[in-house]
């Protein structure tokens, strides 16, 4: 009301002067607040200079291809096919423990070592096998040669024929003895490989050596322990995982869906999700489980996701946009950083002439990367301010 007053009293102001004084010019001041006035609230006008110094960056607002998208729940998870329990087909007592939570392993590396009594039992058989063997050798050795002497007396007549023919029953009963005890020594090195040890303990145990009763739990796969359940003194039992083992260098991204949705998704559609806050990571369904959570009603999606500075964890929770590949449109679409918030409302600044600019309200819809849908308030073809508007918006205000 005050500024209304005092445009009425310069306008008074004017008209009476001009009484008196027909040539006299009109006062300056009061013609700009008479023009300020009839400007709209909704309008700015900047002055030449003020446009020189101001970086306003003009586009003209258009059309872009989208895909329908949504969000849904997820979680990072190692890959299975990337991770692995540690146990041992026997059981025994844990002695030593080579790795902790957080340690680096190779494939084969040994993490534990135990003492077991079945170990030790299979290692002498091995031992006895072997000493069974060398004893059969030893008499199949002599009986080939006896056989051999049997023949030679016979060609001359200095011996029987029954006589040659004894040695030579002797010669193949040696024979089926030497390839019985081959065959146990197979069956002792399969055993001991079957309980966990390698080829080269196995021959290391033939050799005499190393016939401690000591098993070794090894990683089967390279990776991080994430996981350890194993103590030293602790009696473990056949399969009793001792340590979860995975190689994060890659994880699964697992999306949980309603089964309202798992027709609008596919193989190959775009995932993208951020952990607090950071960059945006990147990629595509792989698989769409068939099947549903009986108690949750939902199926899960995995995502594979390349992970080489193991900044994703298992476990970590996040939620994952998802564009559906198979339903695409044109909207119109304007950069996210041209909108701004003026009293409540989303506005963008269009421009009308070279300095001036109308705030429009628009509503929005999708998000498309860096850029929003319009679904209210642009047409195809407008000029907007994309950079530089909050100059206009603070004008705005002041008015």
């Amino acid at each position: 009301m005050r500024n209304f007053w005092a445009i009425g009293l310069c306008v008074s102001t004017v008209l009476i002067t001009g009484c008196s004084e027909t040539k006299k010019a009109p006062d300056a001041t009061a013609m700009a607040a008479i023009s300020q006035r009839k400007m709209p609230a909704d309008t700015v006008e900047l002055s030449p200079e003020s446009l020189r110094n101001q970086a306003l960056r003009v586009e003209t607002v258009g059309r872009r291809q989208i895909t329908d998208h949504k969000v849904f729940p997820a979680s990072i998870e190692e890959a299975a096919n990337r991770s692995s329990t540690v146990s041992v087909p026997i059981a025994g007592r844990i002695q030593q423990i080579s790795v902790d939570v957080g340690s680096r392993v190779r494939a084969g590396q040994i993490v534990a070592t135990l003492n077991s009594t079945e170990l030790g039992s299979a290692k002498a058989d091995l031992l006895s096998a072997k000493a069974n063997l060398l004893a059969v050798k030893s008499r199949l050795l002599v009986s080939k040669s006896q056989s051999q002497r049997e023949s030679y007396l016979a060609e001359r007549g200095i011996s029987s024929q029954r006589e040659k023919q004894e040695a030579q029953v002797q010669l193949s009963s040696a024979q089926a003895q030497y390839e019985g005890a081959k065959t146990a020594i197979q069956a002792a090195e399969a055993r001991l490989l079957a309980l966990g040890l390698v080829e080269s303990e196995v021959s290391q145990l033939i050799n005499g050596k190393d016939i401690t009763p000591r098993l070794y739990a090894r990683s089967p796969v390279a990776g991080q322990v994430l996981v350890r359940k194993a103590r030293v003194g602790q009696v473990v039992q056949p399969g009793e995982a001792l340590f979860n083992i995975a190689d994060l260098s890659e994880v699964w991204v697992v999306l949980k869906v309603f089964q309202s949705d798992l027709g609008r998704l596919q193989v190959g559609d775009r995932v993208r999700f951020s952990v607090r806050g950071e960059q945006t990571v990147n990629g595509r369904v792989l698989l769409v489980s068939d099947t549903l959570d009986p108690q949750t009603r939902t199926a899960d999606v995995r995502v594979v996701i390349p992970n080489p500075d193991h900044k994703l964890k298992p476990g970590m929770l996040v939620q994952a946009e998802v564009d559906f590949g198979g339903s695409s449109r044109e909207v119109l679409a304007i950069p996210e950083q041209a909108i701004y918030e003026v009293n409540g409302k989303r506005v963008v600044f269009i421009r009308e002439a070279m300095a001036r600019f109308v705030a429009r309200p628009i509503t929005v819809g999708n998000r498309i990367g860096t850029y929003v849908e319009v679904l209210s308030g642009l047409k195809a073809g407008e000029a907007i301010v994309v950079e530089g508007g909050f100059v206009l918006k603070a004008e705005l205000l002041k008015s």
